[in-house]
């Protein structure tokens, strides 16, 4: 995590390079994961940062008239790990 002016200007270099890193050489952080970035910016109401206009990343990205393909793979929504009995 960064300030939110640097992310503004510079989340997309981030993802592309954690993506790099991760499907080139196999390096999987949380640092600058989309994961990461979903379990913290997902909406109360909806669970989710892409799933109505309001939400995290869907309301810069419209305002920005920019598309977003991430969550045409990955998952919108941030995982819930199930407690072990």
């Amino acid at each position: 995590m960064e300030e939110s002016a640097f992310m503004r200007r510079n989340h997309m270099k981030l993802l592309k390079h954690q993506r790099d890193d991760t499907l080139r050489g196999g390096v999987r952080t949380g640092k600058y994961s989309l994961k990461e970035c979903v379990s913290c910016h997902a909406s109360q109401s909806t669970q989710s940062v892409n799933a109505s206009a309001g939400d995290f990343c869907q309301s810069c990205h419209t305002y920005a008239a920019v598309k977003i393909d991430c969550f045409e793979c990955h998952a919108s929504k941030p995982t819930v790990k199930e407690a072990k009995p």
